[in-house]
C-alpha cells in the first residue's frame, strides 16, 4: 500500500474524528481523494493487509493461515444485489479449486444478519461480518461493493478489482478461475 493512500485515510480518519465534537461542516475532500485507477495500481504487488478474526460460524481466519494458496478476499453487504449474484460463482469456484484456493468475505453486515441471509442462500466459504473499518480502511472504501482482491501463494495483492470493473455480464467464476489458474502454474 502506498505511503500516500495510508496518509489520505488517516487523514480523513482524523478529520472525521474532529468534526464530531464541533458543530461546524467537514471539508469534503472527494476531489483530493486518489482516483480508482491510481488506488488500485497502489494495491497490485504490494503485500495484503493481515487480518485474524472468528467468521460467523465461530471459526477463527487468519490470512497467515492461508499461505501456500491463492486467496480470494470479497467484500460485499446484504444491500448489494450484484453481490447477491456473484455468490453461486465464488461457491463453484470453492468446491473446484478447495486444495489451492482460499476465498474469505468481508460482510459489513451484523453477524445476525449474515446468518439470517445465509438461511436461504448457500454461502460455501467463510463469512466474517462487521467488516466495514477493514473494507473502508485497508482494503479501499473508494472502490465500492463488490470489490475483490486476489492474492497469489506468498500474501502479495495480484489485481484488486473495483466494482465499477463489474459492469453488465460481468463473468464472476470464469474471470477468476482464468486469475486462480494462472497464478497456479
Amino acid at each position: 500500500m502506498s505511503l500516500r493512500l495510508v496518509f489520505t485515510a488517516l487523514v480523513m480518519l482524523l478529520m472525521n474524528f474532529i468534526a464530531l465534537g464541533q458543530d461546524h461542516f467537514l471539508v469534503d475532500l472527494e476531489n483530493r481523494s486518489p482516483d480508482i485507477t491510481a488506488m488500485v495500481m497502489a494495491y497490485e504487488g504490494s503485500p495484503s493487509i493481515p487480518f485474524l478474526a472468528n467468521d460467523v460460524n465461530g471459526v477463527e481466519q487468519s490470512l497467515m493461515a492461508m499461505k501456500g494458496k491463492t486467496v480470494l478476499l470479497w467484500f460485499w453487504n446484504n444491500d448489494c444485489q450484484k453481490c447477491h449474484s456473484q455468490i453461486d460463482a465464488l461457491n463453484r469456484l470453492q468446491a473446484k479449486y478447495p486444495e489451492n484456493l482460499e476465498i474469505v468475505s468481508f460482510s459489513d453486515n451484523t453477524k445476525e444478519e449474515v446468518k439470517a441471509f445465509t438461511t436461504t442462500t448457500a454461502v460455501d466459504f467463510p463469512i466474517i461480518a462487521n467488516s466495514k473499518v477493514l473494507a473502508e480502511g485497508p482494503y479501499g472504501g473508494d472502490l465500492g461493493y463488490p470489490k475483490f482482491f486476489l492474492l497469489d501463494k506468498q500474501g502479495e495483492i495480484k489485481w484488486a478489482i473495483p466494482e465499477v470493473e463489474m459492469k453488465n455480464n460481468f463473468d464472476t467464476y470464469t474471470f477468476f478461475e482464468t486469475l486462480h489458474v494462472s497464478l497456479n502454474k
